[in-house]
């Protein structure tokens, strides 16, 4: 099964938007990347981490 990708947040500052987005594959515990620039980042295994560093590539404290 092809893992399905849901935006769940965009994190709005001054360097631009971080857009958040949940990655659900069948039988795999949730993960999440960041959409910045065009660019994806690393996976993160929870949520806090992935507000953490889009709040870091936006510019603002998360």
């Amino acid at each position: 099964m092809a893992v399905e990708a849901t935006k769940v947040e965009v994190v709005s500052g001054p360097n631009g938007d971080a857009e958040i987005f949940e990655l659900y594959e069948s039988n795999q515990p949730l993960q999440y990347t960041i959409q910045f620039k065009g660019e994806k980042s690393m996976v993160f295994m929870t949520l806090g981490e992935a507000y953490l560093e889009a709040g870091k590539r936006a510019g603002v404290r998360t």
